[in-house]
């Protein structure tokens, strides 16, 4: 028996809704109400009962059909709800763009989003957005973490982007860290002129933590007796993590009010945002007023924390456990970068040329 592959959509008397008529997979004609007056939301209920039928009919597990915008609003809702808002935010940054991308190149459909459209996607955000290798391989790890999220709800059966090749890194920012010069230089002048902001920018430099991390910081995260700072929320972890801090910032941290829960808060004494302009135009002040140019973003006071671990000659096992990094790789990345103990100590071969002489 002929098994019709279309249905069709129609209104009944009496009923608000739109209503579908198409076949199972044994061939029998089936009628249900959409439940909803639009006529697009009922297409794509008709479209996904079609594709489930023909699923069974061959002996597999039938795909959801649903478009992209649709889909993307069903994952940024899912990791609102249970990931930190910095990975959420960054996750809706990407969606944001390739919805963009794929309403320019005509296409709606999640299914109809192939490693080919991925491909123009990284290609476009290289060659036309001018986007550093990072950056794309970012919206490309992206991606593949959206389209996994897909295949777990049934609406693709492999992922598009992975088939997609990653950009040769070869323009990669330096990774900006101050000396100890300038650590001494930049305290002092956040000391004197930016009183309410020393505290932070010394917790920044002598903890390594991430913005989100320090202005989440409660003081029942401390444990301050032990010299132990514990990070609720530490990025990639699902357990809460803990450094060891100095008597320095004990001492520091034990001075300060306890007018919040928060360790840190704005100078009206509210929590800080997820993104403080004010805070980071205190520091471009203190980088213009010590004439520093290595650094310019709050971040590179992590760098700079790590630079001066590998300094004092911690090996990158105990720069890896205070900078809470989840690969020993990513430390030694940063070994190389700031030069640690056994780099100077190359230098001593010098002492062979002088002997020869």
């Amino acid at each position: 028996m002929a098994v019709p592959g279309l249905g069709k959509i129609y209104k009944r008397d009496k009923s608000p809704f739109y209503w579908i008529r198409y076949y199972d997979a044994s061939g029998k004609r089936c009628r249900e109400s959409a439940g909803t007056a639009d006529k697009y939301i009922a297409t794509q209920l008709l479209k996904q009962r079609i594709s489930e039928s023909d699923g069974t009919r061959v002996g597999i597990k039938p795909i959801k059909v649903i478009g992209y915008r649709e889909f993307s609003k069903d994952f940024l809702d899912h990791y609102k709800a249970r990931y930190p808002y910095q990975t959420f935010k960054s996750h809706r940054s990407v969606v944001n763009e390739f919805q963009r991308f794929i309403d320019m190149t005509g296409v709606t459909q999640l299914s109809e989003i192939t490693s080919a459209v991925v491909d123009k996607y990284i290609t476009y955000r290289r060659e036309i957005k001018k986007n550093r290798a990072n950056t794309c391989n970012n919206h490309l790890k992206n991606l593949r973490t959206q389209f996994n999220y897909a295949i777990h709800k049934v609406y693709l059966d492999k992922n598009p982007a992975e088939g997609c090749m990653k950009v040769e890194i070869n323009d990669a920012r330096d990774k900006g860290a101050l000396s100890k010069d300038e650590l001494r230089r930049f305290l002092d002048v956040a000391k004197q002129d930016y009183p309410f902001y020393y505290p932070i920018f010394y917790t920044f430099l002598y903890t390594g933590l991430r913005y989100t991390e320090l202005i989440s910081l409660k003081w029942t995260d401390l444990e301050l007796d032990n010299g132990v700072l514990w990070i609720m929320k530490p990025k990639g972890k699902k357990k809460p993590d803990y450094i060891s801090i100095h008597d320095g910032l004990v001492t520091l941290l034990g001075s300060l009010p306890r007018q919040s829960e928060y360790v840190f808060t704005n100078e009206q004494g509210r929590p800080f945002v997820e993104r403080s302009r004010k805070m980071i135009r205190r520091l471009k002040d203190i980088i213009k007023k010590t004439g520093i140019k290595s650094i310019s973003t709050i971040h590179e006071l992590r760098h700079t924390y790590c630079s001066q671990l590998f300094s004092l000659g911690f090996n990158p096992r105990e720069v890896q456990r205070q900078m809470r990094h989840s690969d020993l790789g990513i430390t030694e990345g940063y070994a190389h970068i700031f030069k640690p103990e056994y780099n100077a100590k190359i230098k001593l071969l010098e002492t062979l040329d002088k002997t020869g002489t």
